[in-house]
């Protein structure tokens, strides 16, 4: 089968790629020692030293990340600890970070199910980090003091209090009072007095790091070094005691797999990609992509992309360079990927997948269907307030190759299974040619700004079978009327075009403008006043700056079009803001009404517009007939 677009994917088992297995619960033993487990931390989490000594990647925009690891051990019941101490800093380069928050790490537990990397942020986690403040769902207070290079935090955590168990920390011996209680029964953490899950981690609370540049070296049993608190026992000694429970391992790369996504900006890869991790925890994915570097970035309790401001774009640079990083190590470690980009170009798909050589490769591409994709372009749009621009995902969109599975007659890819969720193959292929089509009339019209997809990261789009008008005003919808409509670019054999000339062979006097197939303006004389940079467009034919100067007598908001062609605000400049001079219904906004004759045919700039021929009165309100009107040079009328 070539691919399908079912969500639930059927793993046939053939000789080259076994079928994927679920992570592998290690046997229970009790001489089992307890460590840092590699299986569950993130990627750039190392461990070293006998499974205790953790440490993160520190070089350029690693710097600003957060990394955590758990235990392989967690407990169900009784009364355990263990300790952490900050044994070194790394050198970094962070001058736009206060020193307080360069070296810094957290120490406490989580339930297993919960992400690794934001102890203290979500409500199945405590953390006591070393600014001297206490976190659990996202709120920090102050607790204790602060800790640094050569404190030692232990960890204890009594689950046999009742009703509600407790969580307490001491700072090199010294204890600093109870810093939580909390539900771990059926109504809160579900570790306590409930059954077991089906993922016996998810029934249980685990020892938890989270570093920002230090070295920290684990103690989890009195030969590591711990030093347990008066009733508290090592949590080495809850397997012995039955209240232990093993956390996820993989045995092999054999048992995992990649998902790649594929699609354009702003097509929902992000969503689908997040909501499949969810719904299947047992494979324990990681979902790689710049938004799980810009994650990683956070400062306590506000993450850094909700707080782009002015550095977005040295943010993104960072996040790219992170991805890149995380990309080359997880070929080297076994764990369940989904690659969270573009990857329209199938030589980016082929040159990243190359690596993944014993993984069972799995293709999803997300084509949502036009109207859907508008929506979910606006609210991209709304959510992150910046945009890719319009020539970039022309680019992807020129060379987006839908990708094929191997056992497809001629395939080249490496993929053992492709999917389609939303549209299909067929439907998807179709639309995508189009598009492609629709690309390639904007590309000979040479405009920039037309694209026929609303996928510009964010939004972006003016034409096309797929196009919508971007909120944030700087795109024209493909809905909106021809400018022919109008007295700018008008076509009718009775009439001339006071702007172009394009049915008669002699120019008028006084305008040298004629216009050419490709609905823009060309300049013969430019000494006529209309020769200025007012009539140029420079971005799209008739987009938001045509007709734009910033100079007088055409100001800036002169012949701007800002909900409809020629609506309330063409002509603001006074005299002509005068109720009498302004009607509402577009095409021809200004200066309708009978009681204005028309212009002498004698006029030096030829027949009017049948749209405008009633449309000027024979003298203009206001102080002086010779003052000049906007849009017709320096003749008055």
């Amino acid at each position: 089968m070539a691919s399908s677009g079912k969500h639930e994917r059927p793993a046939p088992k053939t000789e080259e790629e076994p079928e994927t297995k679920k992570p592998r619960l290690a046997p229970q033993s009790t001489t089992q020692s307890v460590q840092l487990n590699p299986a569950d931390c993130n990627l750039d989490f190392d461990i070293e030293h006998n499974g205790l000594e953790g440490h993160a990647l520190h070089h350029k925009g690693f710097a600003y990340c957060w990394s955590g690891a758990r235990a392989t051990v967690g407990i169900r019941g009784g009364k355990y600890c263990f300790a952490c101490k900050v044994t070194d800093t790394q050198p970094v380069d962070m001058e736009d970070t206060p020193a307080d928050q360069q070296h810094v790490s957290r120490v406490g537990i989580s339930r297993g199910d919960d992400t690794v990397g934001n102890l203290g942020e979500t409500e199945h986690s405590f953390g006591f980090g070393g600014t001297g403040k206490f976190s659990t769902g996202g709120k920090f207070s102050d607790y204790g003091s602060k800790f640094g290079v050569g404190d030692t935090i232990v960890c204890a955590v009594n689950l046999e209090s009742r009703p509600l168990a407790e969580l307490l920390f001491l700072k090199n011996g010294t204890q600093l009072g109870v810093a939580k209680r909390f539900d771990s029964g059926p109504k809160g953490l579900g570790v306590t007095d409930t059954p077991l899950k089906k993922l016996s981690w998810e029934s249980a609370i685990f020892p938890h790091v989270l570093l920002k540049n230090v070295v920290v070296q684990m103690q989890f049993s009195i030969e590591d070094g711990l030093v347990p608190p008066e009733g508290y026992k090592p949590w080495s000694d809850a397997l012995q005691d039955g209240n232990g429970i093993i956390g996820p391992q993989f045995s092999s790369k054999k048992d995992c797999e990649v998902i790649m996504m594929i699609g354009l900006p702003a097509a929902g890869k992000t969503t689908w990609a997040e909501k499949w991790a969810k719904d299947h925890p047992d494979k324990r994915y990681m979902v790689l992509g710049t938004n799980l570097a810009l994650e990683q970035m956070k400062v306590p309790g506000l993450l850094r992309k909700q707080n782009y401001g002015e550095r977005f774009d040295r943010l993104m640079d960072r996040a790219t360079g992170i991805f890149n990083t995380l990309l080359d190590r997880a070929t080297k470690v076994a764990r369940n990927y989904i690659l969270d980009q573009t990857n329209v170009y199938k030589s980016a798909r082929k040159r990243k997948l190359r690596a993944f050589v014993d993984y069972r490769k799995i293709a999803v591409v997300i084509f949502p269907p036009p109207e859907e994709n508008k929506v979910r372009s606006a609210k991209r749009f709304k959510e992150m307030g910046k945009e890719v621009p319009a020539d970039a995902v022309n680019e992807m969109l020129a060379n987006y190759v839908l990708p094929t599975s191997k056992d497809m007659p001629g395939s080249d890819e490496f993929f053992d299974e492709v999917l389609f969720p939303e549209l299909k193959r067929a439907e998807a292929q179709k639309i995508l040619e189009m598009d492609k089509s629709q690309l390639k009339v904007s590309s000979k019209s040479k405009s920039r700004d037309n694209s026929p997809h609303p996928r510009a990261g964010s939004v972006a789009s003016v034409t096309g079978p797929r196009a919508s008008a971007a909120p944030s005003g700087s795109w024209r919808g493909s809905e909106e009327p021809s400018m022919d409509r109008n007295m700018y670019n008008y076509n009718s054999p009775q009439a001339v075009d006071h702007y172009r000339r394009t049915n008669s062979s002699s120019p008028l006097p006084g305008n040298n403008f004629y216009g050419d197939s490709r609905n823009t303006f060309q300049r013969s004389d430019i000494m006529d006043p209309r020769g200025l940079a007012q009539y140029r467009d420079t971005a799209s034919p008739y987009s938001a700056n045509t007709y734009r100067d910033t100079g007088s007598p055409y100001s800036a908001n002169t012949y701007r079009d800002t909900g409809g062609s020629y609506s309330a605000n063409t002509y603001r400049d006074p005299p002509y803001r005068d109720p009498q001079y302004r009607d509402p219904v577009p095409p021809y906004s200004a200066n309708i009404g009978s009681r204005y004759a028309p212009p002498p045919l004698s006029s030096p700039y030829g027949m009017p517009d049948p749209g405008r021929s009633q449309s000027r009165p024979l003298m203009p309100p206001g102080p002086s007939p010779m003052q000049p009107r906007p849009g017709w040079g320096n003749r008055p009328y």
